[in-house]
C-alpha cells in the first residue's frame, strides 16, 4: 500500500518583514536621531560657553596689559570707561550683556567681567593684577 498524500494547505513561510517590524524599527531610528540632535544642542551651547570665557579671559588680559605698559594698576578714567564699552560691545568681540569692573586695593587690582550668555545664567570671571616695582 502507498501513503497518501497530505493534502492540507502547506503553510508558507514568510519572507520580508511585517509591518510592524518596519514601524518598530521607524520608532528606534526616530529615537535615535532625536538623541543625536540633542548632542548637538548641548554641544553647540557648550561651544558658546566657552566662546564667551575666552572672551572674558582677552578682555581681562587686555586691560591687564595697559596697566603693565603704564607701570600702574591705577589707570586713567578715560581708559577704563574705554575697555568697559569694548567690553558691552557683544558685536565686536565683547560679551552679552557685559560689564567690567576694575577695583584696587594694596597695589592689587582685580578685573571683573560680567556677562549673561542666551541661556540666562550669569557668569562671571576675574583676575588679579599685581605690579612691582
Amino acid at each position: 500500500m502507498t501513503p497518501i498524500p497530505d493534502r492540507r494547505p502547506g503553510r508558507r513561510r514568510a519572507r520580508g518583514m511585517t509591518l510592524i517590524e518596519v514601524l518598530c524599527a521607524i520608532v528606534i531610528m526616530t529615537v535615535g536621531l532625536l538623541g543625536l540632535m540633542a548632542l548637538m544642542a548641548r554641544a553647540s551651547q557648550a561651544t558658546l560657553a566657552t566662546d564667551d570665557s575666552q572672551r572674558a579671559a582677552v578682555l581681562a588680559n587686555e586691560i591687564a596689559s595697559e596697566m603693565w605698559l603704564s607701570g600702574t594698576v591705577s589707570l586713567p578714567a578715560a581708559t577704563v570707561t574705554a575697555w568697559n564699552a569694548r567690553v558691552a560691545d557683544a558685536t565686536n568681540m565683547g560679551l552679552p550683556s557685559g560689564a567690567g569692573a576694575i577695583s584696587v586695593a594694596n597695589n592689587v587690582a582685580r578685573i571683573t567681567i560680567t556677562w549673561t550668555p542666551p541661556d540666562g545664567a550669569p557668569r562671571r570671571y576675574f583676575t588679579d593684577v599685581r605690579l612691582t616695582n
